[in-house]
């Protein structure tokens, strides 16, 4: 027998509880140590700026699963990996909290981006799959909705285990919550794959997009400390590998990123501008982070609260995503995201003030959820579903990799002043500068992919069905 409609409605409303709890996970942890990471560096005897590796590390591992995730979940059972990258994900946070040095502790998190790569891409594939066309989008910005109120919970969580039992608890806290979202996902999602996927895995693909994601970022990182010859030697040697991976990738009849995506123009429309708008936020979470600590003085616990104005916001966009996009479109909200994004960190160039830190982040959050959200949702409905595996995996692991690229490149300029708080603050400005202007290229790029009359721009409004 048939469910009852509202036996399905329940059903769906429950598995985007257990997909977004997934998610959810992974952005409580990536907020909570955002803002310890002063405290982290001062336990483990380093500078702040030195500890982005803690961040940087792990996005380097959970960019390249994510490149992965969805060709092995459309292969192998998306449900079953994404059980797979949630148990990970509970047994590493008790290495990084039990880590005792700062090699330690970058190593686990390094290997903590594995779980979180699986986790991201699968939990998505999982709903569009089960999604009809015409509620994807609605879907998705649910889903996102879900994820991100840890970006509300991260800063404050973060701050008040911080201060009253340690940071390590950042990471054992997140044991109870993976065991709730693996019950879940173990018991609402349905089984799902693509039946096309065959042939052999991309080994050499997945070898040369982690090297060269990694020579890129750490000879990026090292400018300001190596000679010219040693840095750009290993950047350039990055950018080849990349190239390569490229070349690789247009050959192999089963790329871990497909390429050919991107011939699709909407699908590299969206993409493009959702690397940029990602690329800000990445930026603003960390130098925010800094700016609030170690310039203006704030406690951890303080901070977390200070970064409710950004983290609150971002978490009531998503909610208002499904309300705004059908009347809007996809890319009319898109463009919003990222002039909000301009505009909100860009104020943070020209003011230092607490009060204006406040109110750029609360503005700038808007432009985040929205940057994050709709950019996914445009790109994964150009797709066949049977595709939503490696469709999802594709434009995340872009938005993560300019993401961590960002960061990297905002630490190198921060790296570039003097290390006293005045050089730190001038840094900081530079940064917050630099994000800005990303966020703007995104606004004017949207301007060009989806002007009336360009290919693939047809469709400018709510995305259309085609059951």
């Amino acid at each position: 027998m048939r469910q009852s409609t509202g036996q399905q409605a329940g059903v769906g409303f429950l598995l985007l509880m257990a997909a977004g709890l997934a998610q959810f996970i992974v952005c409580v942890d990536y907020f909570a140590v955002a803002i310890a990471l002063p405290p982290m560096a001062k336990d483990l005897g380093v500078r702040a700026i030195d500890l982005q590796w803690v961040i940087t590390g792990y996005i380097l591992s959970f960019s390249a699963t994510l490149a992965i995730s969805g060709a092995l979940g459309d292969r192998f059972g998306r449900k079953k990996l994404l059980l797979l990258g949630i148990a990970i994900f509970a047994a590493v946070s008790v290495w990084v909290g039990l880590g005792q040095d700062v090699v330690q502790v970058i190593t686990a998190r390094i290997f903590l981006g594995f779980g979180g790569g699986l986790i991201f891409p699968l939990a998505t594939a999982v709903v569009s799959h089960a999604s009809r066309q015409a509620s994807l989008t609605r879907n998705i910005a649910l889903l996102t909705g879900v994820a991100t109120i840890g970006t509300a919970v991260g800063p404050v969580l973060g701050g008040v285990l911080t201060e009253f039992l340690g940071w390590r608890w950042i990471f054992f806290a997140n044991i109870p919550i993976c065991a709730v979202a693996f019950i879940m996902v173990l018991v609402f999602a349905r089984e799902s794959n693509d039946p096309h996927a065959k042939g052999r895995l991309d080994f050499p693909g997945i070898v040369l997009l982690m090297a060269g994601i990694t020579a890129f970022s750490i000879g990026l990182d090292r400018i300001p400390h190596w000679s010219f010859p040693a840095w750009a030697g290993l950047t350039a040697g990055g950018v080849f590998l990349l190239v390569l991976f490229v070349v690789v990738e247009l050959k192999v009849c089963t790329p871990i990123i497909d390429i050919r995506l991107l011939r699709n123009a909407r699908f590299l429309g969206f993409s493009t501008v959702g690397l940029l708008s990602n690329s800000a936020w990445c930026v603003l979470v960390l130098v925010g982070t800094l700016q609030l600590q170690k310039v203006l003085g704030y406690s951890t616990l303080d901070a977390g609260l200070i970064f409710l104005f950004l983290s609150g916001s971002v978490a009531t966009a998503s909610f208002l995503a499904p309300v705004l996009e059908p009347r809007i479109g996809a890319v009319g909200l898109t463009r919003i995201a990222l002039a909000l994004q301009a505009l909100g960190i860009g104020g943070l160039f020209f003011f230092d003030t607490t009060a204006w830190l406040s109110i750029g982040m609360f503005v700038a959050g808007f432009g985040c959820s929205w940057g994050w959200a709709l950019p996914q949702a445009g790109a994964i409905g150009t797709i066949d579903r049977n595709k939503a595996g490696v469709a999802s995996g594709s434009v995340l692991t872009l938005m993560i990799l300019a993401g961590n690229t960002a960061i990297v490149v905002a630490a190198m300029v921060i790296d570039l002043y003097p290390g006293d708080v005045a050089g730190e603050a001038r840094g900081i400005q530079t940064a917050f500068l630099c994000a800005a202007l990303t966020a703007l290229l995104g606004l004017v790029l949207a301007s060009f992919f989806f002007r009336k009359g360009s290919a693939g721009s047809a469709d400018l409004g709510p995305i259309a069905s085609r059951d």
